[in-house]
């Protein structure tokens, strides 16, 4: 079955927002944790998917399920096509200290090889030797060509981009973990997911509290 690479797709938003849920989840263990669905684009805020804010810094994710590409892999011609080089480098441009991650379940070389190895180079001089082979050499290349950037400013943005790739079953599995030693719902996942898909719907700022509020109300007892 095909998918597109998108969350356009029915696949694609079930994805977002199990990913959604998964965030609620980290953010019940923390605070300072604040989760932002479906985020209201501002000027320092382009990708909207999912904004998570806390002590540390800034995180946009910008979700998308799968690759377009008959490899179910993110090469640069599917992160330009997709329209993702472009919304992350809005983002990037907009908001310099902010970490952008691609999540889906495809996995993408480009961020997660690539990228790493640039991280290793002081500056744009030595970006080729930190690069070290030919192949991740040409992937630089052909980026700086779509983003329209030097050495020096793909390596900052590089520095700021990153691919997390986990598939679906992963998530379910981690958001019931969490809670494995520490409430005694069954289901706990699925009780997160449907708030993860009113959350969306309606633009809910979540938190610990609103998260402890949910749990009140549905008796779901630690």
């Amino acid at each position: 079955m095909p998918y597109s690479g998108g969350s356009s797709t029915t696949a694609g938003i079930e994805y977002q927002n199990w990913f959604l849920a998964l965030q609620f989840s980290y953010a019940f263990f923390e605070t300072n944790f604040d989760i932002y669905p479906e985020a209201l684009k501002v000027n320092s805020v382009v990708i909207d998917d999912i904004a998570v804010k806390n002590k540390k810094q800034d995180i946009f994710y910008n979700i998308k399920f799968r690759s377009p590409s008959k490899h179910l892999h993110w090469e640069p011609a599917q992160l330009k096509s997709q329209g993702v080089f472009r919304d992350l480098k809005k983002q990037h441009e907009a908001n310099p200290n902010s970490q952008i991650v691609l999540v889906s379940e495809s996995g993408c070389y480009l961020f997660s090889e690539v990228f790493r190895r640039a991280e290793n180079a002081i500056n744009g001089i030595d970006i080729h030797e930190a690069l070290d082979s030919d192949f991740t050499i040409s992937q630089w290349e052909i980026t700086k060509d779509i983003l329209g950037y030097n050495d020096l400013e793909l390596l900052s943005f590089a520095r700021k981009v990153s691919v997390k790739t986990i598939p679906l079953e992963e998530i379910r599995y981690l958001i019931k973990h969490r809670f494995i030693n520490h409430i005694e719902e069954n289901c706990i996942e699925h009780f997160l997911f449907s708030k993860a898909v009113s959350s969306s719907s309606n633009k809910t700022f979540v938190n610990k509290l609103k998260l402890n509020n949910w749990f009140e109300i549905a008796s779901i007892k630690l």
